[in-house]
């Protein structure tokens, strides 16, 4: 995966935390920040990483300088790695929310693997007969149920908090 497409699948992403107005800035002189989007009447200026190290103080201070050539009130860099001891304690001086370990993952997994759920069950019951339908709706629910637990737990396992408890005060 490159740096685009991280920023859609963060864009992505946030629209599922539920950010409105998501949209990617453009890739050439973006000013720091690469997604624009707006939560709880704000407006968040946010700065991808996608590094197989560390992100340093840089990206903070990207993500600061940018936020008032989009006018926005609030500042976020999110990365699939972490971040280093200086890069934390500048965006705690500056209100900045950084999200560490976030790594989106694609839904095409997940409808890959119904399909060829599917595609089994159908299968198996053209095998088996009749007898087998009720087997086969029975087992199929079972692998859902199993799939929809087990992704739960993945999307629970990387959650991260991205609304700094400020702002949860002021609903």
């Amino acid at each position: 995966m490159n740096g685009q497409k991280y920023e859609k699948r963060v864009a992505s992403y946030l629209r599922g935390k539920g950010y409105k107005k998501v949209a990617i800035t453009k890739t050439s002189g973006d000013y720091g920040v690469d997604i624009v989007a707006n939560k709880m009447f704000h407006k968040y200026a946010v700065q991808c990483k996608y590094y197989a190290k560390p992100v340093g103080i840089s990206a903070v201070q990207q993500v600061v300088a940018g936020m008032a050539y989009y006018e926005c009130d609030r500042a976020m860099v999110v990365t699939n790695s972490t971040f280093t001891r200086q890069a934390k304690q500048l965006a705690e001086h500056n209100g900045v929310v950084l999200l560490e370990k976030v790594n989106p993952r694609s839904t095409l997994l997940t409808i890959f693997l119904l399909r060829v759920m599917a595609i089994l069950s159908l299968y198996i019951l053209y095998i088996m007969g009749y007898r087998a339908t009720v087997y086969c709706i029975i087992a199929v629910a079972v692998l859902l149920l199993w799939l929809g637990l087990y992704l739960k737990y993945l999307v629970y396992k990387e959650r991260k908090e991205i609304v700094p408890e400020e702002d949860m005060e002021e609903l």
